[in-house]
């Protein structure tokens, strides 16, 4: 074999490989993500991963890097095969003009079938698509006015990885026909829930908060997470330096503020964002680490378990409670992440399917948690929120025509009163009513792009439409990118 036909035979294989990755990939990603946005996978590729869960990265490895691997040695050696017999007939650049043509039709195919199943071509079209829908109902929280009362109450927030109305559901598909929060139905049942219905409901999907940063961005923010086209612009100093969150009200009204997670604060840029707005005090694996908490090589799931978590939020809660200030304590559980969640070995195992385990579980730990604070002498002037990020990415947890939302749970509000059920509202909607919650009088009750739910006022879904809605936010925005997430 001469020298030019190994560099045909070498690129001809790089290209079959490359085309059996994408199909592979794409595969892989439809399979073990059953809600996954292309904003969602460019943001995740553009900021810090060490500190991801490891089988993640492992299952690509095994189900969709090796795979093409050996389908791509399969494709090629069938290639070379036919190539050699149609030499023995026809010329060799007539046979070569052939293959490299239905090559390259091919691969244009399964490149345009592979990019618009994970998003690409939705998401491309809406970067030339301009909208001014964010810019006409903005509102500017620096120019309202939020009146907090003369005692402050304290907030405990307690973002809960993919919490769902949906795990109340009796009949979820797969072999669970039962209750998977069953240990927080009663909790739920006497406090307040907003929901899309007159029963246990919860928030709409919106794209740009579909995963953990982009649904704390919501919740805190009012607004999504949007990336600046492809130019991503997620830098720590810069991404969503022009918002006027949460925390940046709460710090600015004399709130002493914590961010409590079990994982490295620097995944997604959780931790810096939090500093940034609001100036959190940040609590994560590395500093249970540099407290002798856990040993220098301690590691499971995303850095230590969900059990430590809450045990260790006692022990902060109750130094931030012995202060004269007011506090906002917020934290993050991670046990029922994708894929397959993480049973604790204290945990019951009631199914066979290791991730309603691990819901089932999580609803434990978090009633034992809140009995733990209504026991507690700050409790009386105390607010719990308890709130899914977003819904599930566990492929076939949910049957496809399940109704889904994301849950919500106010405890010891406040205010108690108002249109709390048959709401159609987005998490971008829990930034004001938060600060409702809490006592605190919002000019409009409006912030950013939410609405307090405890208000009588129709939230932009309600007014708009959920499509329009949600259309209208996945286009580009000029005023978002030049004045929320540039760094000012």
């Amino acid at each position: 074999m001469n020298r030019n036909s190994l560099i045909k035979y070498i690129l001809t294989y790089i290209f079959v490989f490359l085309l059996s990755l994408a199909v592979t990939s794409t595969s892989w990603a439809i399979n073990k993500f059953a809600f996954i946005t292309f904003d969602e996978t460019l943001f995740q590729l553009t900021t810090p991963i060490k500190s991801a869960e490891s089988s993640i990265i492992t299952t690509y490895l095994t189900d969709s890097f090796l795979v093409a691997l050996l389908v791509s040695i399969v494709i090629f050696v069938i290639i070379v095969f036919i190539t050699k017999k149609l030499k023995k007939k026809h010329s060799s650049k007539k046979i070569n003009t052939i293959t490299v043509t239905i090559l390259v039709i091919i691969a244009t195919i399964i490149i345009y079938v592979c990019l618009d199943k994970i998003g690409f071509v939705k998401y491309t079209k809406n970067q030339f698509r301009e909208s001014n829908f964010i810019k006409e109902n903005y509102v500017d929280p620096n120019k309202v006015k939020v009146t907090f009362p003369e005692q402050k109450r304290n907030l405990i927030y307690i973002y809960v990885e993919s919490l769902e109305s949906t795990y109340f559901s009796k009949d979820l598909g797969g072999e669970s026909k039962d209750n998977l929060l069953k240990p927080i139905t009663d909790i739920t049942k006497n406090n307040i829930n907003f929901s899309d219905t007159n029963k246990f409901g919860g928030a709409m999907t919106i794209t740009g908060t579909t995963w953990t940063t982009g649904a704390m961005i919501a919740q805190t923010a009012g607004l999504p997470l949007k990336l600046n086209s492809f130019k991503v612009n997620t830098e720590e100093s810069s991404m969503m330096s022009g918002a006027v969150t949460l925390g940046d009200i709460l710090k600015e009204n004399g709130y002493k503020q914590m961010y409590m997670i079990g994982s490295d604060k620097n995944f997604g840029h959780r931790g810096p964002y939090f500093e940034k707005h609001g100036n959190y005090e940040i609590f994560d694996y590395n500093t249970a680490k540099e407290q002798g908490k856990i040993d220098e090589d301690y590691y499971v799931w995303w850095g230590y378990e969900d059990s430590k978590l809450f045990e260790y939020a006692k022990e902060e809660i109750t130094n931030l409670a012995s202060s004269d200030q007011p506090f906002n304590f917020t934290m993050l559980t991670a046990n029922t992440h994708f894929t397959d969640g993480y049973l604790e070995k204290d945990c019951p195992k009631k199914y066979k399917s290791a991730y309603y385990n691990s819901v089932y579980c999580s609803a434990n730990q978090i009633k034992d948690f809140i009995k733990w604070i209504e026991k507690q002498p700050f409790y009386e002037n105390t607010t719990i929120i308890i709130a899914g990020d977003h819904v599930s990415m566990q492929a076939g947890a949910y049957p496809g025509k399940a109704k889904r939302r994301i849950y919500n749970l106010f405890i010891n509000s406040a205010v108690t009163e108002g249109r709390i059920k048959n709401r159609d509202f987005c998490t971008m909607d829990m930034y004001p009513t938060t600060l409702a919650s809490l006592g605190a009088k919002i000019e409009g009750d409006r912030l950013a792009l939410g609405t307090n739910l405890f208000s009588n006022r129709k939230t932009l879904i309600e007014e708009k439409g959920y499509k329009t809605f949600e259309r209208e936010v996945s286009k580009h925005s000029n005023f978002y990118i030049n004045n929320i997430s540039k760094k000012k």
